[in-house]
């Protein structure tokens, strides 16, 4: 009890270390979004540098949809051949076109599953 005679639990569930319970479930889910967005994170560095002065052209909200995208699309591509797509080959072109697929999403409102798959194969043709 503090000195004015209230007790302050705000948080009801906490384990030995004081922070709040969170389940197995909880914590792969958590991982598994960590996960897609370093390596989103790593593919769009590697656009950046292919593309060159050129990539100064998008706004940081085309990045932003750019990577929300991409996030949508690596949960369609198996991990292994996403690690394998050449991301410093990228064209503008090809930002460009996924991007126009891009459009109106945001957090909250995905692609279009036939966008995502367009953006799919965009990925995997590059050469």
């Amino acid at each position: 009890m503090s000195r004015t005679g209230f007790i302050f639990n705000r948080y009801p569930e906490k384990g030995e270390n004081g922070m709040p319970e969170v389940s197995d479930k909880e914590i792969g889910r958590r991982l598994f979004h960590v996960h897609r967005e370093k390596r989103v994170e790593l593919a769009i560095k590697k656009m950046k540098t292919g593309i060159g002065p050129e990539w100064k052209t998008y706004s940081a909200d085309q990045i932003g949809v750019l990577g929300h995208v991409l996030q949508c699309t690596w949960n369609a591509i198996d991990q292994k051949l996403w690690d394998t797509i050449p991301f410093d080959h990228m064209t503008k072109e090809d930002v460009d076109k996924i991007l126009h697929l891009g459009e109106g999403v945001a957090p909250g409102n995905n692609p279009a599953p036939e966008n995502v798959e367009k953006i799919k194969r965009i990925l995997l043709a590059i050469a």
